[in-house]
């Protein structure tokens, strides 16, 4: 009997809160998915569910009010906290009462600095490139919208396969800043609660996901991503798998750079090759430092494409393409003595992907 009476109190009280979800008309899918990945670890998801749901009014927090928003500004503010899901019921609900403030404030568009994407006949080549962002966040502060995540950089990738996608290793395993490291003391953020994350998105799409680092030859500064879907978190994986070798290139080839320099997401420029050889090369013009153990310490063997198509910090990682959307290589420097943009020829990416 005292059994029969604990799942007919956890049924009733399963009930009440579903019809009170729908009563107040509030409690979006948003909400729920957030509840649902704070808890997809425990060992009863329902009864976790009904906890985090129940501890959210306890503590005095309202669902978050969508109703004096347009449809347009309601999918913006959704947009900008998809993200914040991956911290919880809490954390979703603060960001979602964020972003309506700053809609009914008539603020919600001013620092959008996102950028408009393309709409020419490159669409497929969008597709397959990404953009990235590389955060930290703190495992003890999952409250405070402002303070969910710290940047520390972004880049851009290719799709190379349903799975991988590649990119630079200085992006993908970038490291706080002195910068950044005066930033992170001054909130108090201790580097023993500290997670690392790369998020993803094509830069043609609004979808999130992880990503994880599978490969890596930091001395070719290649690595490779494992997309990692996980709910909602997940993205279109549409790759672009010619791979164009380093020996069929000449100088006077068209090129077209796709990446997200400077927070331009979906930039995209056109060029030539203007010089093609190896780090061994090169490295007079870099004064000895792209081979230096203690600078860029490329192998001398790599392969590099100079080219006339504008890149720029935010770049790295991003796609050279061919005129046929083969992959040339990664932009991956910047030199102002060797014309201006370097990529890492496509021969790497393979000799990582298939060799190791």
């Amino acid at each position: 009997m005292r059994v029969i009476n604990i799942f007919l109190f956890l049924f009733i009280l399963s009930f009440l809160s579903s019809c009170g979800d729908r009563e107040d008309g509030k409690v979006s899918k948003g909400h729920r998915d957030a509840i649902k990945i704070q808890c997809e670890e425990t060992s009863n998801v329902k009864a976790c569910g009904l906890e985090v749901r129940e501890n959210f009014i306890e503590d005095g927090n309202e669902y978050a009010d969508f109703s004096e928003l347009n449809d347009d500004q309601v999918n913006v503010v959704k947009f900008e906290c998809v993200r914040s899901k991956k911290y919880g019921l809490v954390a979703y609900n603060n960001c979602l009462e964020k972003f309506i403030d700053k809609a009914l404030g008539g603020n919600l568009f001013a620092d959008d600095g996102s950028g408009k994407t393309p709409t020419d006949n490159i669409e497929k080549l969008e597709q397959s490139t990404v953009y990235i962002e590389v955060v930290l966040f703190n495992n003890n502060e999952k409250t405070n919208p402002e303070l969910l995540e710290f940047p520390l950089g972004t880049g851009s990738g290719v799709i190379i396969s349903k799975k991988e996608i590649a990119t630079n290793c200085h992006v993908a395993l970038m490291k706080p800043n002195k910068e950044a490291i005066k930033k992170l003391n001054e909130i108090k953020w201790e580097p023993d609660d500290l997670t690392k994350f790369i998020w993803i998105r094509t830069i043609n799409g609004k979808d999130w996901a992880e990503a994880k680092v599978i490969k890596k030859n930091e001395r070719k500064d290649i690595c490779i991503l494992k997309h990692e879907p996980k709910g909602s978190f997940k993205i279109a994986m549409k790759p672009t798998t010619k791979f164009v070798s380093f020996e069929k290139l000449k100088k006077g080839n068209f090129v077209r750079a796709m990446g997200s320099p400077g927070g331009m997401i979906g930039h995209t420029s056109t060029g030539d090759i203007q010089w093609l050889g190896t780090a061994e090369e090169l490295n007079r013009n870099f004064k000895g430092a792209l081979i230096d153990p203690k600078a860029l310490n490329f192998e001398k063997d790599t392969k590099f494409i100079v080219h006339s198509a504008r890149v720029h910090q935010g770049s790295s990682g991003g796609p050279l393409f061919d005129d046929d959307g083969g992959i040339l290589g990664l932009n991956t420097l910047i030199s102002y003595t060797a014309a201006e943009n370097i990529a890492v020829s496509a021969d790497h990416i393979k000799e990582l992907l298939f060799n190791k």
